[in-house]
């Protein structure tokens, strides 16, 4: 078996020049954690339509239904801790159930109509026990609160599950003066 070289794995800041091998940028980019946080929430977002399209594509859906249901729950985790950092608010949290209530609680989505404050509610507590907060995505055996995901779902609808958790991420990232501009 031939091993693929590790020496091209990572490129240290300070290396200049072009890279053998490529390489695509790993830095955010941002000049201020606000910029980085929303960068993170954009990336998550484009992982989990590449996730959701390859297994449209490749019509084995079963073989990526984990790693979407943990990039959606990591991608809802993210977007709500974007928001309470952005509002001053605690965030930083796996329980997206607990961001979300801190979230309205704090306020922190009142840029939003009264109709996508609701949804958003209700999406949250729709995708929380579909991804069982993130733990069934990442590890094989894992229970929420004594119970399996394969105990709960037989199956997940890959579009429906990334269109509304792209959906909420938007709605998140959406800064208060941009709502009343549009």
């Amino acid at each position: 078996m031939s091993l693929p070289s590790l020496e091209k794995l990572a490129y240290a800041v300070d290396e200049e020049g072009d890279h053998p091998g490529g390489g695509h940028c790993a830095g955010l980019g941002g000049g201020v954690p606000e910029e980085d946080r929303r960068a993170m929430v954009e990336q998550y977002s484009a992982a989990l339509d590449v996730l959701v399209d390859s297994a449209l594509a490749t019509g084995d859906g079963w073989s990526l239904s984990r790693p979407i249901l943990f990039t959606t729950h990591h991608l809802c985790e993210l977007a709500l801790n974007l928001v309470l950092e952005r509002t001053r608010l605690k965030g930083k949290q796996h329980t997206l159930a607990t961001q979300m209530m801190a979230a309205v609680d704090g306020n922190a989505l009142d840029h939003l109509t009264g109709e996508e404050q609701q949804w958003c509610q209700e999406f949250i507590t729709a995708i929380v026990p579909i991804t069982g907060n993130g733990f069934p995505g990442r590890y094989a055996q894992a229970a929420v609160e004594g119970v399996q995901l394969d105990e709960l779902w037989c199956c997940v609808s890959p579009e429906a599950v990334r269109d509304a958790a792209i959906t909420f991420a938007a709605l998140c990232l959406t800064e208060p003066q941009e709502i009343e501009s549009v």
